[in-house]
């Protein structure tokens, strides 16, 4: 496979930064219209590009009942899965910029599929623009118990005795859950190929069947699993352990230094809507993730709710652009879509 062109990469950079700019250059109406009192006429649609009971359709279902109770309108969630979570980001990035269908979207719709992807009639880092984060949690590294293996370097030794015969499930072809993989793999110099799903509820049924043994993902998706002793947990992409599963190590204590990758999720609006809805859109999400129920079910699962302004969702966009932009590039990862 051959890598990205240097001036698609750049195309592509500067389509962050202008996103980014876009959002800074208007701070004036920002300041005035923070606060607006903008309600919907009509409900509201969460769209999700995966299937249903992934961890982005559950963050959506949760977070669409706080919505619909402050909004006063039925927020519906709709799965639209498929390509990495592409399918249901263009749908989005062509509905009608009002504010009324909006994308609950993980980071890697956003700032990986520009890069892994070699056709895409739509950009999301120019066509989609930031409302508010959601969540942020690091990746919990999860293998099948059959494999027989208690820690990373015990998985290690065994796929170096034995390359290429065990596989790792992904949410996607070129989506997060790829990219984080193909980062591991690389810097740990293992054989494993993946076998791809269109998210985490169609991958789960496979890694613990054994089918494919490993796999990434968020704690809330797969700790009851490791609990139950069906999977054995390997690490936590983390600089620090979790106090849900202490026993778990961090990456670097499981000898992956600077492995430190979190997972985030957000809501995205079309380009051109209005500053005042997109303001509206964010304080309701604000009250909607801090309620303190909210708060605790999350702490829970090791995810940290974690609401931001659209600048500061915009910023943490442009640098995971890059991280992960360096590990598309050094693996090579191409979808021919």
């Amino acid at each position: 496979m051959t890598g990205f062109t240097a001036s698609r990469r750049r195309l592509l950079a500067g389509g962050g930064l202008a996103l980014a700019g876009g959002l800074l250059a208007r701070p004036a109406l920002a300041q005035v219209q923070t606060g607006s009192h903008w309600a919907p006429d009509r409900p509201v649609r969460f769209i999700v590009g995966f299937a249903a009971g992934g961890p982005t359709d559950v963050l959506a279902r949760r977070a669409a009942q706080g919505f619909q109770e402050i909004l006063g309108q039925p927020v519906v969630v709709e799965n639209r899965p498929g390509a990495a979570g592409n399918i249901g980001s263009e749908f989005v990035a062509r509905s009608p910029a009002d504010g009324l269908t909006l994308l609950i979207a993980n980071s890697g719709q956003i700032v990986i599929n520009p890069q892994t992807y070699e056709r895409m009639s739509f950009n999301p880092m120019t066509d989609l623009v930031p409302v508010s984060k959601l969540t942020t949690g690091p990746f919990l590294f999860a293998v099948n118990s059959q494999m027989g293996v208690s820690t990373h370097a015990e998985l290690v030794a065994l796929l170096k005795r034995r390359p290429g015969e065990f596989k790792y499930a992904s949410t996607g072809l070129g989506g997060i859950t790829h990219v984080v993989t193909e980062m591991w793999r690389a810097r740990v110099g293992v054989e494993t190929e993946p076998v791809h799903f269109r998210g985490t509820a169609a991958a789960v049924p496979d890694v613990l069947a054994n089918r494919t043994p490993m796999f990434f993902d968020g704690i809330q998706m797969l700790g009851q699993h490791v609990r139950s002793g069906a999977l054995r947990a390997m690490l936590r992409t983390d600089a620090t352990r979790s106090p849900v599963m202490p026993d778990v190590p961090t990456a670097a204590e499981a000898g992956v230094p600077d492995f430190n990758v979190q997972s985030w999720f957000a809501i995205y609006a079309p380009r051109g809507t209005p500053r005042p809805v997109i303001d509206r859109l964010a304080e309701v999400n604000r009250r909607v993730m801090l309620a303190p129920a909210m708060v605790e079910r999350y702490v829970a699962e090791d995810v940290k709710v974690d609401p931001s302004s659209p600048e500061e969702l915009a910023a943490l966009g442009q640098q995971y652009f890059r991280i992960f932009g360096d590990a598309i590039r050094t693996s090579r990862i191409r979808v021919e879509a």
